[in-house]
């Protein structure tokens, strides 16, 4: 069982690679697009990390989860005046959530989403 799910992650590394890269890419554009105001260059490398280690569609779903846990977050913590919109909020957290919650669920999800 185990050599089996080496060599099935070894023929998906080229997969985890360019997912790696993408997502990292999309932060990177996100940090010059605000001028490393809106997110900064950890969040670029723990991208790529994530992207690397939960291959795809999982890495999308990682990100994209933790963009909407992160938003939920802020809003709330926003709507209990704890924070304002100017107030900086760490990203990485949500990217850890988002990454382990997909791959729990990311199988799921990516089911649920593709069979609508």
């Amino acid at each position: 069982r185990l050599t089996r799910e080496l060599t099935s992650e070894a023929k998906h590394f080229g997969a985890n690679i360019a997912t790696g890269i993408g997502i990292c890419a999309f932060f990177y554009a996100l940090v010059v697009a605000t001028k490393e105001r809106g997110m900064g260059g950890g969040d670029v490398k723990l991208g790529l990390l994530i992207g690397l280690f939960n291959g795809f569609p999982n890495g999308i779903i990682a990100v994209f989860l933790a963009f909407v846990i992160g938003s939920i977050f802020s809003i709330l913590l926003m709507l209990l005046q704890k924070k304002s919109i100017k107030d900086v909020i760490p990203f990485g957290p949500f990217l850890i959530l988002g990454s382990v919650l997909s791959l729990v669920y990311g199988d799921a999800i990516f089911t649920r989403y593709i069979s609508f």
